[in-house]
């Protein structure tokens, strides 16, 4: 039986046992989404990056069209955005929660460096996530359906 195997088996087996526990998988609403960009994108100055290939959307908190993760639940979420540019330019791409900077992502010019964020981040129920262009000049983001992707999960719930 493969590792993975046995350590989901193990956690089931201790979900189990605590009963009553807040983190047992049975109670715990599931939130997940990930996106990626299907073609080179050009984004407007400090326009939203709108990933257009979702993946996944389990409880269709990000919206396609405008860019943005809400969430659903008060909890403890993972935030994960990744970036590659078009060699002819260099880009910073903000990771903002209700407009307020998180972190940033850069991908330098004349090459095809990828750069990559992940946070953990309490949200409360309607907060907002989103990625977007920290200048005001347009980014050129390189992808074919591979190097620019945005993720969020639910980790834990801290109120129903």
């Amino acid at each position: 039986m493969p590792t993975y195997h046995l350590v989901i088996c193990l956690i089931l087996v201790l979900n189990c046992l605590e009963g009553s526990s807040s983190w047992s998988t049975s109670r715990e609403p599931v939130v997940a989404f990930t996106a990626k960009l299907s073609k080179d994108t050009t984004v407007r100055g400090h326009g939203i990056v709108k990933y257009d290939s979702v993946i996944t959307n389990i409880g269709r908190a990000y919206n396609p069209k405008s860019g943005i993760f809400t969430a659903p639940y008060d909890g403890l979420y993972t935030i994960t955005g990744t970036l590659m540019s078009l060699p002819s330019n260099s880009v910073h791409l903000r990771i903002n929660k209700n407009g307020q900077k998180m972190s940033l992502l850069y991908s330098a010019s004349k090459t095809y460096p990828q750069s990559g964020q992940t946070l953990h981040l309490l949200l409360n129920k309607g907060d907002r996530i989103w990625i977007q262009n920290a200048n005001p000049q347009t980014a050129k983001l390189h992808d074919h359906g591979s190097y620019n992707l945005f993720s969020v999960i639910l980790v834990h719930v801290t109120h129903v």
